[in-house]
């Protein structure tokens, strides 16, 4: 019932035989609408009105009465009492009859939950379910198939047994039995009239015959239809070109002797990245590929995967080869080629949790070219060196436990948390190795407390532990993705030998390398607060608007090297190249942690998630020159 006049008119729009029928609204200018279940699934519905004649009235004005269409008993009353011999006046109304005609105008496989209509705007709202999501579509009115009304709305499985059992309730035939055909001898004609001539046959012969026969039903086309084995089929599942400076594959590098920044991609604030996912008709095999290129154009990335995911163990292969311009602290010009071979499985144990494995060959070989980077000019005393290489079986074992929702960008609901176990065994022709494997014990948990809508409280406490032939070298400081990261002169440990090296992240309110060593952790906490999505109640259409959020963090974090019993507060080396004076200022902090905090700001801007955070060390409040960094990436 369609009810928004003033007068408070009642019309009947439509008088569905079964289901429901609700969210009534006027469509444009001559349509109305609403959501109908009648086939078994939640679809909109259209219709307009329809107008015919249904009759004249006659009305007869005699003296003080009026009369409507009365009968000649009552006409020639009235007459008498008013003693008149023909009425005063006489009117004449043409009677009309309202109708609706209404049809379908979506098909959808999920059921339309609510809906909303903007005004004028021509512009409707949906809510659909689909799975355990559910979605809101913002959708223009739909002229063309108000103008074609060719749509179906074919009703469900279960619909259809409903009208069945109906039909054979009330008693209606379900399934017809065919006619006997004819005979092929016609039947002689009697000659002799009887009084039997225009009877009916007796049809009770015919039951009998039929008694024993089963009544075979309609075939329909799924019961004709044959099974095929299944052919690979191929589609690309997306193409995706522009700027990151993630980490793509591996999150370590070779040694560098403690200089820096630390840039765990190819060494550059920037990359090209070029990247094609293809996968089959079901989804059960994916290749994706891609290649990264620096600002350089010298230093670049590449690297290709297959992943099978057909049964309830995943696994895949990956091949990725990374080089690196200048990456050794040498005047000669330098080039690092890693090159790695991996293997990886995933074992799902329910919706949540899942074990992890991946094992690899990885090799490094750092080249030095005959060029001199100070000089600018050719210099062929680099040829003198031999070429270093370092050779690995890399592995990884991964217990995870995911739990979380993701209603918007960098926002979750729930807890995450994974733990791992790395070990590095060196091979042969491995140079300055000991032959002795590395190990890394690691650990890292979020967990997201919804506060108010998308306004959440976000948690994070993650730690490493390396031993064994070669350690783990570890710095501390700086946020993740950070796009011109600054460095600190802390040397690490001179009677340490280390394989590989890392950041420990986030950090703020310090550069990289406040502190280091083959141990290290990290505690993070962030009010992540969507200032338009949380405030206003209705779709926000700008990326921009939509996902601003205004962020509140404190960072604990602290590296050292030994035992895990030799953890200190870390502290910064302070040198100038006029004295040999080293000082060192312990950093502002908690406890064996040193602290920051402070405040940022989080959207999306041309199709990028970016980050601006600015940060002071926990010496006081708002105590010296703070420290601002811009990157690029979700979450901590």
């Amino acid at each position: 019932i369609l009810n928004d006049s003033k007068q408070k008119q009642l019309s009947q729009l439509t008088n569905v035989k079964m289901g429901n029928a609700r969210y009534p609204m006027q469509y444009n200018t001559n349509h109305f609408t609403f959501v109908s279940d009648e086939n078994g699934i939640g679809n909109r519905w259209a219709g307009f009105f329809a107008t015919q004649r249904n009759g004249l009235d006659t009305l007869y004005y005699i003296g003080d009465e009026l009369l409507r269409n009365p009968t000649n008993r009552d006409f020639d009353s009235t007459l008498r009492a008013w003693q008149k011999q023909e009425p005063d006046s006489v009117s004449y109304f043409q009677v009309f009859k309202d109708s609706t005609y209404s049809f379908p105008i979506t098909n959808y496989q999920s059921t339309l939950l609510e809906t909303r209509i903007a005004g004028n705007n021509g512009l409707v709202s949906e809510v659909r379910k689909e799975g355990d999501y559910k979605f809101l579509y913002k959708l223009k009115v739909d002229e063309q198939a108000l103008t074609k009304r060719n749509i179906s709305a074919r009703p469900t499985e279960y619909v259809r047994k409903i009208i069945s059992e109906k039909r054979a309730t009330d008693g209606k035939a379900i399934l017809y039995t065919k006619k006997e055909p004819a005979e092929l001898g016609a039947k002689p004609k009697d000659f002799f009239q009887s009084e039997f001539a225009n009877e009916k046959l007796d049809t009770s012969s015919l039951t009998i015959r039929n008694m024993g026969k089963p009544i075979i039903p309609n075939s329909s086309i799924l019961s004709k239809s044959k099974l095929f084995d299944y052919r690979l089929k191929f589609s690309s599942d997306y193409v995706l070109a522009g700027f990151t400076n993630n980490i793509l594959v591996n999150r370590y590098q070779p040694y560098g002797g403690g200089n820096g920044p630390i840039q765990l991609n190819n060494g550059n604030n920037l990359n090209f990245t070029f990247r094609v996912g293809v996968s089959d008709l079901m989804e059960d095999l994916k290749f994706v590929g891609g290649v990264r290129f620096g600002t350089n154009l010298s230093d670049k990335d590449v690297f290709v995967t297959f992943q099978n995911l057909r049964k309830r163990m995943d696994w895949g292969v990956t091949y990725y080869r990374s080089n690196i311009s200048n990456y050794f602290n040498t005047s000669f010009n330098t080039m690092l080629y890693t090159n790695l071979y991996q293997f990886n499985v995933t074992y799902p144990l329910n919706e949540v949790k899942s074990l992890r494995a991946t094992i690899g060959f990885r090799n490094d070989r750092g080249v030095l070219r005959s060029f001199d980077n100070n000089s600018g000019l050719p210099d062929p005393n680099a040829l003198k060196f031999n070429d270093t290489t370092a050779s690995f079986l890399v592995s990884r074992y991964e217990y995870v436990h995911d739990n979380t929702i993701n209603p918007t960008q960098n926002i979750w609901f729930g807890l995450r948390y994974k733990v791992y176990f790395d070990v590095n065994m060196p091979m042969a022709a491995t140079t300055s190795a000991n032959g002795k494997p590395t190990f890394n014990l690691g650990f890292d948990g979020r967990y997201y407390h919804k506060i108010y809508r998308n306004f959440i409280w976000a948690s994070r406490a993650a730690g490493d532990f390396s031993w064994g032939g070669q350690k783990l070298l570890y710095y501390l400081g700086g946020v993740d993705g950070w796009i011109g990261p600054q460095f600190n002169k802390n040397q690490p440990a001179p009677d340490q030998s280390y394989a590989f090296q890392s950041l420990t992240v986030n950090m703020r309110g310090y550069n990289q390398n406040i502190a280091n060593g083959n141990n290290a952790v990290v505690i993070n906490s962030e009010f992540r607060f969507p200032i338009f999505s949380t405030l206003i109640n209705r779709p926000i259409n700008n990326a921009f608007l939509r996902n601003f959020q205004l962020v509140q963090f404190f960072d604990l974090g602290t590296a050292w090297n030994g035992s895990y019993n030799g953890i200190k507060r870390p502290g910064e080396v302070v040198t100038s190249p006029n004295t040999p004076v080293i000082v060192r200022i312990d950093a502002g902090g908690l406890g064996p942690f040193a602290g920051g905090y402070g405040f940022g700001i989080r959207s999306t801007l041309l199709g990028y998630f970016m980050k601006l955070d600015t940060g002071w060390p926990m010496k006081g409040v708002f105590v010296g020159k703070p420290i601002w960094y811009f990157a690029l990436g979700f979450d901590f």
